[in-house]
């Protein structure tokens, strides 16, 4: 993390305080959370609560889970903005899907034709013809020193636009960059625009999206800080195939092609799909099998998670905080330890197993005999 996003943020930040104190009242006085998000018959109920119980001892800091739209638990840092990390790619991804359908930008446009080239690591003719397409779906084939990137990248010109899967930070971070330039919009008022307005976000400012840059490439790396709240009617708006309260803001039809597997472990190295856990990648979401059950999942270092069942339309937004000034994040960086993932898929799992057989029981008229629809609807805790 360079000292232009931490110096740029932690000014605004004490501005911000120093104004509050000075006003004697808050900035913002519009209640916040999900408030206005209806609360699920499973609301609180006892056995979900007891099953995420022990999420913060597994380094779980915000954990939201949703079913249909309504809210089914919320505990934990939920209004705190956090990096995202790599969840940042599945957000521009959305952004993207809005830039196409709105004729700004085409998925087959290549490097060449939109005139982007990296000026301290200059593209050949080759490399150029990588498209929109190739970046999201990681397959560009260009292997450049990468602001974000700390592994281990292939030789350059290992392969060809297209050939290849590699997780690659520099195909990602270009998007970003060239997503402005062809909306002539800052990343951060998009996201206001596009994203933040329409789902009724009540943290996410423009200010939050940030640019980091590295020695050997001119493209710069996009930081995204977003609250847990905010982050969940992103992710209902992906789970609803880009409806939000009966409200289409993008394409069924692109959020079923953002999702789909465009590489799999079938076209490429199991271990290029984060480590083995996953088993495909769309444009910058991963997918995942479970148990019979396909996932659709943004992951981002430290514990940032979005997992979706587009089925049950079950969603769970997991955050790790990973610090929101240099001295927390480099410290974070060199001692904290990551959520458990493997504990947030099972629990996931658990809960998409604890409704789905709930809901076959009152098909067929059972009570239910596990409590979890025994909700006190009760609020969420101040936070």
């Amino acid at each position: 993390m360079t000292s232009s996003h931490s110096g740029s943020r932690l000014a605004a930040v004490l501005y911000a305080a120093l104004l509050s104190l000075a006003t004697g009242c808050a900035l913002d006085t519009r209640p916040h959370g999900l408030a206005d998000f209806p609360k699920s018959p499973h609301w609180n109920a006892p056995a979900i609560t007891q099953l995420a119980s022990d999420a913060p001892q597994h380094r779980s800091d915000a954990l939201i889970i949703a079913k249909d739209g309504e809210l089914v638990l919320r505990q934990g840092q939920a209004v705190e903005k956090i990096n995202t990390h790599s969840v940042r790619k599945s957000i521009l991804a959305v952004l993207y899907g809005m830039a196409i359908e709105k004729g700004l930008v085409e998925l087959d446009d290549s490097l060449e034709e939109l005139g982007f080239d990296d000026r301290e690591a200059p593209l050949t003719t080759a490399e150029k013809q990588a498209t929109i397409r190739d970046l999201m779906m990681s397959r560009s084939g260009i292997y450049i020193d990468a602001s974000g990137q700390n592994w281990e990248r292939p030789a350059r010109h290992a392969s060809k636009p297209g050939e290849e899967f590699f997780y690659n930070n520099w195909g990602f971070n270009a998007l970003g960059e060239i997503l402005e330039r062809e909306t002539g919009m800052e990343l951060g008022e998009l996201m206001a625009t596009w994203l933040a307005e329409p789902l009724g976000m009540q943290h996410f400012a423009p200010a939050d999206v940030d640019w980091d840059s590295i020695d050997g490439s001119s493209v710069r790396q996009y930081v995204i800080y977003m609250s847990a709240d905010d982050l969940m009617r992103l992710a209902v708006l992906v789970a609803d195939e880009g409806s939000y309260r009966g409200k289409r803001l993008v394409s069924a039809e692109w959020i079923r092609d953002m999702t789909a597997m465009h590489s799999s472990t079938a076209t490429d190295p199991e271990g290029a799909f984060g480590g083995g856990f996953f088993d495909g990648y769309g444009y910058m979401w991963w997918t995942r099998q479970q148990n019979g059950r396909r996932l659709l999942c943004a992951d981002g270092w430290g514990g940032q998670y979005i997992i979706i069942d587009p089925d049950t339309r079950l969603v769970m937004v997991n955050r790790r905080n990973t610090g929101t000034n240099l001295l927390a994040q480099g410290w974070f960086l060199w001692r904290g330890v990551e959520t458990d993932r493997p504990y947030m898929f099972n629990l996931f799992e658990q809960v998409n197993d604890m409704l789905d057989e709930e809901g076959r029981q009152a098909k067929q008229g059972v009570p239910p005999a596990n409590g979890a629809t025994a909700s006190n609807h009760r609020q969420p805790p101040a936070i």
